[in-house]
């Protein structure tokens, strides 16, 4: 998945969380969404984010279903 899709699934304001999980700063969150750095720890972290956001998108639905 390239950088672009990801910083587009990233909800707004949870650039601190991110960083939080990767032990960073959320500037260096915000650095490396726009390109501008590579960090293993904060794409982990991204990606971990957005797997706990689908899994509890997918549980609200199934929810409602």
């Amino acid at each position: 998945m390239k950088r672009s899709e990801l910083k587009s699934k990233v909800p707004h304001g949870y650039g601190q969380k991110i960083a939080d999980k990767a032990g960073v700063k959320k500037q260096a969150v915000s650095q490396f969404l726009n390109g501008k750095n590579d960090n293993v720890e904060i794409e982990l972290a991204v990606l971990e984010i957005l797997a706990e956001l689908s899994e509890k998108k997918n549980s609200f639905l199934a929810r409602i279903n």
